[in-house]
């Protein structure tokens, strides 16, 4: 960064320098006007420079700020911290919610994804048995006990977050 505004006001400068020049040449003026004109121009690169150059490093800060968002961290965290878990249909939602995360970064994390896609099938989660009450009651014990698992799994995945939202 610094070196980029060293050539840039130095490259101004000499173009100013040049420019004054040929106006001494014209005879447009004096020395004052010309020390007045390339100060002038050189400020006004320089002002220009250290612009962009904020800009960049408030541009590369948004960048870091994406990248923490988008992580699989700070994904795993939101589900946590906003599934509710109380009913059968809250459970099966945090775990498919929780899928669905698996499934963005399952380029990061391909077997936990796997596994925790077979453990929520095997646990019944595409089901709905309402006929008998011991089928639903045992269908509710499957679905909290993968909801558990999944939550472990997304606590595992959270702990380098330092996310408490």
């Amino acid at each position: 960064m610094f070196d980029s505004m060293v050539i840039v006001i130095g490259m101004v400068g000499g173009f100013a320098s040049i420019v004054s020049l040929l106006i001494d040449k014209a005879n447009l003026g004096g020395k004052y006007i010309h020390a007045v004109y390339v100060f002038a121009v050189t400020i006004l690169a320089s002002t220009l420079v250290i612009s962009v150059a904020s800009n960049k490093s408030e541009n590369a800060v948004l960048v870091a700020e994406i990248k923490a968002i988008s992580s699989i961290e700070y994904g795993a965290a939101k589900i946590l911290n906003n599934a509710k878990r109380s009913t059968d249909g809250e459970q099966r939602g945090f775990i498919l919610a929780s899928l669905a995360l698996l499934e963005r970064h399952k380029s990061e994390v391909p077997d936990s994804y796997e596994a925790a896609k077979q453990f929520s099938i095997a646990s019944g989660i595409l089901q709905n048995l309402q006929e008998s009450g011991t089928d639903r009651l045992y269908q509710g014990w499957r679905l909290r006990d993968a909801s558990e698992a999944m939550e472990s799994l997304l606590l595992g995945l959270s702990a380098n977050s330092g996310n408490e939202n």
